[in-house]
């Protein structure tokens, strides 16, 4: 439109200035027609160009106000009569201070940063509703202050500051997200909770509250320790029982076996000296030996078989009792 009062108002200056004659007089002339080239100066405002990550969103006054069509990134023409409103598509950020109130009726402070966005498709919508390229911080305050007081009065303070924090950020953001789009085609990126002040007393209960609770975690800790250990050693005594019931009746089966292997031994070496024709009952008529000279002989193998070495501290020599130095 200015390009347009521009160009009238000096095609109506050229007009004058080159109807004046020689004699100082106005009247029409053939270089009038020169002062048509002043309407040259629309054709700046017939051109627009859209920068990236922008939207081109269409006003007409004379064809019902804001237009559903959109211009995308690049130079374009236009009526000489439409605006071009630029909504950019980036990301935007906004830092929010809410208060909201929980279940128990104690009023936090919330420091919220959310991340959004305005899609290519809801530029023109979004123009219509927010009134403006982009939307001011009283409507996402207002926004925001309502979609978060719905979702932390469903819980308590002591919820909202321990367990189910997380429960509450997530809510929150998927209800803003939801109602975001709809009043205002917004769409949310990311919504985070950066700080809740809820008054130095109830962060002091909560502390002592923590502690309190660690403390319990600690002596069911101990407690549960102790009980490991309890039983580690009772298991270990009755291993321990175990193993040396065994080893006693190892040792007994040993020297069960060890006696019968010794017997069955003897009996064989005895049996062995004769021949088939021959009275095994009568030994000393063939020259053999006795069967209690050959169990004498095994017996003593056996003592030098698992002799140690070591001679005896006390031993006798007939005349007395002699201490082995």
């Amino acid at each position: 439109m200015i390009y347009l009062v521009l160009s009238i108002g000096l095609f109506v200056i050229l007009l004058f200035v080159l109807g004046i004659t020689e004699e100082k007089k106005w009247r029409l002339n053939k270089k009038m027609i020169l002062s048509v080239f002043a309407f040259l100066l629309v054709l700046p405002g017939m051109i627009v160009k859209v920068d990236a990550n922008e939207t081109g969103v269409l006003y007409d006054p004379f064809n019902g106000g804001i237009q559903n069509r959109t211009l995308d990134e690049g130079i374009h023409f236009k009526s000489l009569f439409t605006e071009v409103k630029h909504v950019s598509t980036t990301n935007r950020t906004a830092n929010l201070s809410v208060a909201g109130q929980t279940f128990d009726a104690i009023y936090a402070v919330f420091e919220i940063t959310l991340v959004y966005y305005v899609d290519t498709t809801d530029a023109a919508n979004f123009y219509r509703r927010a009134g403006n390229t982009t939307i001011s911080a009283e409507q996402l305050n207002s926004l925001t202050k309502e979609i978060l007081q719905s979702v932390t009065t469903q819980f308590d303070i002591y919820e909202v500051l321990g367990n189910k924090l997380e429960e509450v950020r997530s809510q929150f953001v998927t209800v803003l997200s939801t109602t975001l789009k709809e009043r205002y085609n917004v769409t949310v990126v990311s919504g985070s909770f950066d700080d809740i002040d809820a008054g130095s007393r109830i962060e002091e209960i909560i502390q002592n509250k923590a502690e309190a609770i660690q403390m319990i975690e600690i002596a069911e800790q101990e407690k549960q320790r102790a009980e490991v250990e309890a039983l580690t050693a009772i298991i270990r005594a009755e291993n321990e029982a175990e193993v040396a019931k065994i080893r006693a009746e190892g040792n007994a089966e040993a020297q069960i076996i060890l006696n019968s292997v010794t017997v069955n031994a003897i009996k064989q070496m005895y049996v062995l000296q004769f021949e088939e024709s021959q009275d095994t009952s009568t030994p000393e008529v063939y020259g053999y030996l006795t069967i209690q000279e050959i169990a004498e002989i095994i017996v003593k193998q056996l003592y030098y078989d698992t002799w140690d070495g070591k001679l005896p501290e006390v031993i006798t020599d007939g005349t007395g009792i002699i201490i082995n130095p």
